[in-house]
């Protein structure tokens, strides 16, 4: 999965002549952010809730309707029987007021409860003859407030173990940035290093002992006509590993600019898009780590300096 940032719209900047170059992404940092892939089980088992209050068709279909809606939330659940070390969905229905109100629990592998949730209640009469889109609907519902419990159970034991990253600093290695016309490789590298430490994460000289390795790639494109100006389209793309050697996420920022724009010194140009790229980096890290979100500087910007507007070079 990646973290989608375009460029900041250098074409129309630098045909200008000189101007400013905006931020649009300062207080958005993670709009479409990276979702915690790693809650509590390594599987969640979900069986036939047999006390639902639903037939046992009906009960098999809503299983796999649970499980469906709980992977799009990244979360490893499969409809099947509880199997010996799996942590497990448990769904009970109760009549209330001629509605049925279902509740979810969340059991360890000790078959002990972690957390429960009742879910929207339901019109007794639709819950005894379902059909299928209301399953599905209730399922999805549902699947939001399992989610949160299992990012809580998550947080709990992060804050319960002096060594997470709840409770340090994240230690992240960079390696640096190739691809890049011109002076980008340079300008990239030293602008990322400034602008990606902050008070959760700080950078280090070896990949020994880093939670998170960082590395940048540019692509340009061969110029192409578009509206008569040879054009370029220009992809920043920052991959974030963690200590195992998995991809833990990516950023990625797209442009079109003026060809041959990037192909002398990237200046100011380096500085916004590193900025912009550092927020994206540490939203990954953030969600892989499941920590709390993190609050966006007053300024719009890293936190490590006033929020201004960067002049942007004569083209």
């Amino acid at each position: 999965m990646r973290l989608l940032l375009p460029l900041p719209p250098l074409a129309a900047l630098l045909l200008s002549g000189c101007g400013t170059l905006p931020q649009p992404f300062n207080g958005h940092p993670g709009a479409n952010a990276l979702r915690l892939a790693s809650p509590p089980p390594a599987r969640l088992d979900v069986p036939v809730p047999t006390a639902s209050l639903l037939s046992d068709a009906d009960a098999r279909r809503f299983a796999h309707d649970l499980s469906d809606a709980l992977v799009t939330k990244e979360v490893p659940a499969i409809a099947q029987p509880v199997r010996p070390g799996d942590w497990h969905l448990d769904t009970v229905g109760r009549l209330q007021g001629g509605q049925v109100v279902p509740s979810f629990r969340v059991l360890g592998p000790d078959n002990k409860v972690r957390a429960s949730r009742d879910g929207s209640p339901v019109p007794a009469e639709l819950w005894s003859h379902p059909d299928p889109a209301l399953l599905s609907a209730t399922a999805k519902t549902a699947a939001e407030s399992i989610n949160a419990m299992l990012l809580d159970l998550r947080a709990a034991q992060l804050r319960a173990d002096p060594s997470s990253l709840f409770n340090r600093s994240a230690k992240i290695f960079f390696t640096g940035v190739t691809g890049a016309p011109g002076d980008g490789d340079i300008s990239l590298g030293r602008q990322m290093a400034v602008s990606l430490p902050d008070s959760r994460d700080e950078l280090v000289h070896q990949a020994a002992g880093a939670d998170f390795t960082v590395s940048g790639l540019v692509k340009v494109a061969p110029p192409e006509k578009n509206g008569g100006q040879n054009m370029q389209h220009v992809e920043i793309t920052w991959t974030v590993v963690n200590k195992l050697g998995h991809e833990a996420g990516k950023v990625s920022q797209l442009n079109e600019v003026p060809a041959g724009t990037l192909d002398g010194y990237w200046g100011d140009v380096a500085v916004v898009v590193c900025q912009e790229a550092a927020l994206g980096i540490r939203e990954v890290i953030t969600n892989n780590a499941g920590l709390p979100k993190r609050a966006v500087p007053a300024n719009g910007g890293t936190g490590s300096g006033p929020g201004k507007p960067l002049a942007v070079p004569p083209a």
